[in-house]
């Protein structure tokens, strides 16, 4: 029987120790390292299914353009009575739809009324006086014209036995008949004037007192819809101050201002896509109408001119003073067939997209571009329309695909 010591046997136990340890140790750099591969496989896995990407072939517009930020604008008439006075009747409600030489409102007119009425007597009462004026004038200017003409009489007498008189005498008569010639034209001119003079004021009395009879009404000057009123039935008003608000012809305007760089390219007639923030899923379409010739100066500098667009398809749903986005159409391919921009790649030098077939593989296809946005591109050729397209989506490092080869053309 073999005897071990004491000593030997903690010296054993040391020795098992260590190497239960170092195996121990070994199995956790093992795992350890098989756990990091795992999940860096699974990491670059999963990124490579993330960066693959489909889409559908369709058609639609590419466009290229310059946007700017704007308000909707209505085209507004502001309305007033020409007279003051006290609101008598408003015949519309805000929000109806009028028509131009609807009546709107009407002020009570009584004194209106008397003024004209008291023009009219005044008139008449003229013209009475005018016609007894006349009269007189008439029986007047006949006594000087009878008296002229036996001047003349008189004169012609004696120029005929000049012997018989002196001729101290005969100009002396000369020049009382010349005299009474002159008279006489003169009576004539001022009973023209008396005339003329007495009936014009009182017929431009009349005129004044009738119009402003008629001003107590206030008509549609124009087609549209009515904002709003700035006074209630009994309120009074003077003509210098505002009534109502109409919407002309129900005609929306986009302003926006456009920066002086980029001012050359918007030019009046240019088709316009608008967007508004109240109304996200509807674009409304217009075209530019007014470029502003003066410009506006922001106090940081910039100098801007402001572009009014008018809405060719606006809706009720529209409202003055949103806000909206506009695009002013550069270029623009409508109706095409389209593929994602990153979706066209370059095979020896041929453009090609990759798609799935009926059993659901992936299989190259040649096509031809045409337009881009730098974010889709037009097919020309090579598609139909119903395919799917496949893709590895662009790191984030840029790079130059074969649609940006073939069209040269760069995003908004």
């Amino acid at each position: 029987m073999k005897i071990i010591s004491e000593q030997r046997l903690k010296n054993l136990a040391k020795l098992k120790t260590r190497k239960t340890l170092w195996i121990a140790l070994l199995a956790t750099v093992v795992l350890t390292i098989g756990t990091k591969y795992w999940f860096e496989k699974q990491s670059n896995l999963q990124s490579t299914e993330a960066q693959v990407q489909q889409a559908q072939v369709q058609r639609g517009n590419i466009l290229v353009g310059l946007d700017s930020d704007g308000t909707i604008d209505f085209s507004k008439v502001t309305l007033r009575f020409d007279v003051r006075g006290t609101i008598a009747e408003i015949l519309v409600k805000e929000g109806d739809r009028i028509k131009k030489g609807d009546i709107i409102a009407k002020l009570a007119d009584q004194d209106y009324q008397d003024q004209y009425q008291l023009a009219l007597a005044k008139l008449q009462e003229a013209q009475e006086q005018d016609l007894t004026n006349q009269l007189d004038n008439e029986l007047t200017l006949k006594k000087a014209e009878t008296e002229l003409a036996k001047l003349r009489d008189e004169y012609k007498e004696m120029e005929a036995i000049p012997d018989a008189y002196a001729v101290n005498e005969l100009k002396m008569k000369k020049l009382e008949l010349s005299n009474k010639e002159v008279e006489y034209k003169n009576l004539q001119q001022k009973f023209e004037l008396e005339r003329a003079r007495g009936l014009d004021q009182n017929e431009l009395e009349v005129q004044m007192a009738k119009e402003d009879l008629e001003d107590t009404i206030l008509y549609a000057p124009v087609s549209g819809v009515i904002l709003n009123f700035a006074n209630k039935v009994g309120e009074s008003l003077t003509d210098e101050q505002d009534f109502a608000t109409l919407h002309e012809n129900n005609t929306v305007k986009a302003v926006t201002n456009v920066i002086e760089y980029d001012i050359s390219q918007i030019k009046v007639g240019q088709r316009v896509y608008v967007s508004v923030e109240a109304l996200p899923e509807k674009k409304f379409s217009g075209q530019v109408t007014k470029i502003n010739a003066l410009p506006s100066e922001e106090s940081s500098g910039l100098v801007n001119y402001s572009v009014e667009i008018t809405i060719k398809d606006p809706v009720t749903e529209l409202k003055d003073g949103m806000t909206c986005s506009v695009s002013f159409v550069i270029k623009e391919v409508q109706d095409c067939l389209i593929v994602p921009y990153q979706a066209v790649k370059m095979v020896q030098g041929k453009q090609v997209v990759t798609v799935l077939n009926e059993q659901g593989q992936q299989v190259d296809k040649q096509i031809k571009t045409g337009f881009t946005d730098g974010t889709d591109v037009e097919v020309t050729e090579g598609l139909r329309g119903n395919e799917t397209v496949v893709y590895q989506r662009a790191s984030t490092g840029k790079t130059t695909t074969a649609a940006q080869t073939n069209s040269g053309q760069r995003s908004r």
